[in-house]
């Protein structure tokens, strides 16, 4: 055996003197090795190792795959039913109570971009941040409350109804807890502004 190889097989010992044996082998089978046998089992586990990685990877591209397209194919079914403004941001905006930052930040505008009939706006949230869990919503047209939404600390969908005119939808903890957004939706139809395309904000 060279000596490279011997320096090989030591530093494998030496890394994996806390896991266990390769291939699965118990402690006798492991004990009945030579050392060349020994340095060849590691080797193998290396190799299947490294394809277990690889295939990993494969197979997180595809689930990415898979959720890009099921995302278009959900995108094209709210813009047939009217979806006007879509609030997704890179990172769940956190608002009201001390524990998110930046802190005294206690409401998310979503501006329209032009004046709107709202339908319904549908709130992806949830109250996970901090010991107490009471966090409230209230939503807002411009400055027309439409509804107070008691946020769980399981992350779901809610909805509000609408029915009104505005240029902004306006999200409020009314508590003193934090309420985290993941994702709002708005749909309805434009009035003024003569543009029939959707948008969507990210910050």
């Amino acid at each position: 055996m060279s000596l490279v190889r011997i320096l090989c097989f030591v530093l494998l010992m030496l890394l994996a003197a806390c896991a266990s044996h390769p291939l699965d082998m118990s402690d006798d089978e492991w004990g009945a090795l030579t050392l060349q046998q020994k340095l060849e089992a590691r080797e193998k586990q290396a190799e299947l190792d490294l394809k277990a990685r690889e295939l990993a990877v494969e197979q997180e591209k595809r689930r990415n795959e898979e959720r890009r397209i099921a995302r278009v194919k959900e995108r094209e079914a709210d813009i047939a039913n009217g979806l006007i403004v879509e609030f997704y941001p890179a990172k769940a905006a956190c608002i009201g109570g001390d524990k998110c930052r930046p802190r005294d930040v206690n409401e998310i505008i979503i501006p329209l971009h032009g004046l709107c009939a709202i339908d319904v706006v549908h709130i992806y949230a949830d109250d996970r941040v901090g010991n107490r869990h009471d966090g409230v919503l209230e939503v807002m047209a411009d400055h027309y409350r439409l509804e107070r939404v008691d946020i769980s600390k399981r992350s779901k969908w809610y909805q509000v109804f609408a029915g009104r005119r505005a240029r902004n939808v306006v999200l409020k903890t009314v508590t003193d807890d934090e309420v985290q957004v993941y994702w709002v939706k708005v749909f309805g139809s434009r009035i003024d502004s003569g543009q029939i395309e959707y948008r969507v904000i990210e910050r």
